[in-house]
C-alpha cells in the first residue's frame, strides 16, 4: 500500500500557525518515538462546529473493485493535512488493489527514520484513534470515517478499538507513508466532520454510477468462479455469472436484495445453509444443475506436513542435515487461477514472490504470475498448473540433502547468495524513460511509487532518495549497486538465507534470527529459540522441525515486513 513519496519531505516543524479558514489546535501526547519533537503538535481543527452525536463505526468494509475515479473523502482528509503540515505527497487511486482500487484509501506521505516524521506520524494517528471527552473511542477517526490505519509497523481497526494497536506484518511495513482505508460513506465525505451531521446507518457500497473496470476479459464457465465468495454488495462479472445462472433475475452484477432472496430460496431448495451468501457449495450446485462440469472442490486447504522422517544416515559429526523435500510439493495437482484463494494460493504467492501474501488470486497474483512464467519459459497462461508448480517445486526444494559443514561454534556456514526476484535484472541499467518489467520489479521493490512499469520522474525522484539513504551516487539510476541495496532492504535476512540452523548453534547468524523474531539475541539458539521458530514455521504452514533452512529464513523475513 505504497504510493510516490516527496523527494523532500516537509513535515510540520515548530509552532501552529495561522491557516486562514483552517485553524489548528494544539495537543500534547506522550509518544513512545521521536518525542523530542512531540512536545506540542497541531491537529486540525473543523470548520464547522461538530455534533454531539458520533457516527456509526463499520465492520471491515474490505475493497473488491476495480473503480475509475479517486473518492472525494481520502482527498478533502489529505488536502486538510496538507494545509495543516505543509506539503506532503499522497495517493489514493491505484488500479484494482483492495481499497486503493475503490479510490477509498490514502497514503499519505512521512519517512518514521525522521524523528519529526515519526512525531508526527504517531501523534496523528494516535489522536484519530484516541477516546473523546466523553470516552468514546475512535471519535475522530469515526467523524473522518476511517475503517482502519497502518503505520510504522502497526495496524489499528475502527471497528474494534479495543484491541488497541496491534504488528502489522504485511508484505509493506508502512514506514514510509500512513495508510488510511475510509469507509464508504468517508469516502463520500458524509461523515460529521465534512457535514456536521453524524452517520448512524452507513454505505455498503458504492454510489450508482462507478462502474468496476475489468482487468481481463469475464469468464462465463462457472467452474472459473468456485472460489470466489459473493453477498449483498458485491458487484461485478462473478455477480452476473450467478444471476444468469439462477434465472428470475435482472443481470445488472449488482447483488442486491432481489439477489439475496433468490439465492436464499436456492440454497434451501438445494437442503443448503439458508444464508443468502454464495460460497464454494452454491457454486457446484450451479455447475450440476446446469451440467457445465463435473462440479470441482474448492482450492483446499491442506493439512500441515508431519515433521519430515530423518534419513536413516548418521550424518558426520559437524554437520546440519535438512529435509530435501520441497513443502510446495502437496500442491502439484492443485491449479490455481484468478479468483481462486485459500493455502495453496499463498504458498504459490510466497514461492513466486514480490506479492502480498494474503490466499487471494487477484489481479495483482495474475500480473505476476505471467511475468514469473515469462521468465521461466512456461506458457504464459496465468494458471498455476503442473507445470508450474513442478518449476516452483524445484526452485524450493533445499539443497541441502548432503550435509551442511558447520563451523566450531556450531553455526552453519553460509552458501553462496540464492536469488530473488532482483537477481535476473541486476544486470539492467535503469534510468528514466525506461519501461517494463524490470521497471515494475524497481518499482516494487523501492516503495512509494505506483507500479506502472513507466520509469518517470515520480521513479526518478525515488531512486535519488533511496540513493541518498543507502549512501549511493545520486544519479536517479539504477545500476548494480543500486539494485543490490534495494535487495538488502526488501531482503534483510538474505545472507543467512544459506545458513543451516538448530537447537545447539551460537554466533552472529543466531543473534541474527532471534532479533528477526523479536527475541532476546543472544546469540545461542536454546529452547526459546527453537520454540519462537517452530511459531514462525506454523504461521508459514511449513513444517514445524525447529530447524532453520532457507524457507524457513524467508518466513522469518515476511513476518518482518
Amino acid at each position: 500500500m505504497a504510493l510516490p513519496k516527496h523527494a523532500s519531505p516537509s513535515p510540520w516543524r515548530g509552532p501552529a500557525r495561522a491557516l486562514g479558514a483552517l485553524s489548528a489546535s494544539v495537543i500534547a501526547l506522550p509518544l513512545a518515538g521521536g518525542a523530542a519533537h512531540a512536545a506540542t503538535i497541531p491537529f486540525p481543527k473543523p470548520s464547522r462546529s461538530l455534533p454531539s452525536g458520533l457516527d456509526v463505526a463499520p465492520p471491515y468494509q474490505k475493497g473488491v473493485l476495480c473503480l475509475t475515479e479517486s473518492q472525494p473523502g481520502p482527498i478533502a482528509f489529505a488536502k486538510l493535512l496538507n494545509a495543516t503540515y505543509g506539503s506532503h505527497v499522497y495517493g489514493v487511486l491505484r488500479k484494482c488493489d483492495q481499497e486503493h482500487g475503490e479510490g477509498r484509501a490514502l497514503d499519505w506521505m512521512l519517512d518514521a527514520s525522521k524523528p519529526a516524521d515519526l512525531a508526527l506520524g504517531n501523534a496523528l494517528t494516535r489522536w484519530l484513534a484516541a477516546p473523546d471527552a466523553q470516552g468514546r473511542p475512535a471519535a475522530m477517526a469515526r467523524r473522518f470515517g476511517i475503517n482502519y490505519m497502518i503505520w510504522n509497523r502497526q495496524i489499528w481497526k475502527a471497528w474494534a478499538p479495543e484491541r488497541g494497536w496491534t504488528a502489522y506484518t504485511g508484505s509493506s511495513p508502512h514506514r514510509d507513508h500512513i495508510h488510511l482505508s475510509f469507509t464508504w460513506d468517508g469516502a463520500y465525505a458524509r461523515t460529521s466532520w465534512w457535514t456536521g451531521v453524524p452517520v448512524t446507518s452507513y454505505l455498503t457500497g458504492p454510489r450508482a454510477g462507478s462502474t468496476p473496470v475489468p482487468t481481463t476479459p469475464p469468464s462465463t464457465n462457472l467452474k472459473d468462479y468456485v472460489n470466489v465468495t459473493l453477498r449483498r454488495g458485491s458487484s461485478g462479472s462473478a455477480v452476473s455469472v450467478l444471476q444468469k445462472a439462477m434465472g428470475g433475475l435482472v443481470v445488472d452484477s449488482s447483488f442486491g436484495p432481489a439477489t439475496e432472496t433468490r439465492v436464499r430460496a436456492y440454497q434451501q431448495s438445494k437442503g443448503l445453509t439458508v444464508t443468502g451468501v454464495v460460497d464454494s457449495r452454491v457454486w457446484n450446485a450451479l455447475i450440476a444443475d446446469t451440467g457445465s462440469s463435473t462440479p470441482v472442490p474448492a482450492t483446499p486447504t491442506p493439512p500441515a506436513p508431519a515433521t519430515p522422517t530423518p534419513t536413516p544416515a548418521t550424518p558426520p559429526a559437524g554437520s546440519v542435515s535438512t529435509p530435501a523435500t520441497s513443502p510446495l510439493a502437496r500442491y502439484a495437482g492443485v491449479t490455481l487461477r484468478l479468483w481462486s484463494r485459500g493455502a495453496a494460493v499463498t504458498a504459490m504467492q510466497r514461492a513466486v514472490g514480490g506479492l502480498a501474501t494474503d490466499g487471494s488470486f487477484g489481479p495483482a497474483t495474475l500480473a505476476r504470475v505471467k511475468v514469473w512464467q515469462k521468465s521461466k519459459g512456461l506458457a504464459v497462461d496465468g494458471v498455476i498448473d503442473a507445470k508450474d508448480w513442478k518449476v516452483l517445486v524445484a526452485a524450493t526444494t533445499p539443497a541441502a540433502a548432503t550435509p551442511r559443514p558447520t563451523g566450531s561454534t556450531g553455526t552453519a556456514v553460509a552458501t553462496p547468495s540464492l536469488s530473488t526476484e532482483f537477481t535476473a535484472y541486476k544486470a539492467s541499467l535503469l534510468k528514466r524513460g525506461a519501461s517494463g518489467t524490470a521497471v515494475k520489479v524497481l518499482q516494487r521493490g523501492i516503495g512509494g511509487l505506483a507500479v506502472d512499469g513507466g520509469f518517470g520522474p515520480a521513479t526518478e525522484s525515488r531512486v535519488k532518495v533511496f540513493q541518498k539513504a543507502a549512501k549511493l551516487p545520486v544519479t536517479g539510476a539504477v545500476d548494480r549497486r543500486t539494485w543490490d541495496a534495494i535487495e538488502r532492504t526488501v531482503h534483510p535476512l538474505l545472507p543467512y538465507w544459506g545458513v543451516v540452523l538448530k537447537r545447539g548453534a551460537h554466533g552472529s547468524s543466531v543473534s541474527a534470527l532471534q532479533r528477526a523474531l523479536r527475541i532476546t539475541a543472544d546469540g545461542s539458539y536454546g529452547p526459546a529459540t527453537e520454540a519462537a521458530v517452530k511459531a514462525a514455521q506454523k504461521a508459514a504452514h511449513l513444517a514445524q522441525t525447529g530447524v532453520v533452512a532457507t524457507l524457513t529464513w524467508k518466513a522469518v523475513e515476511a513476518r518482518m515486513r
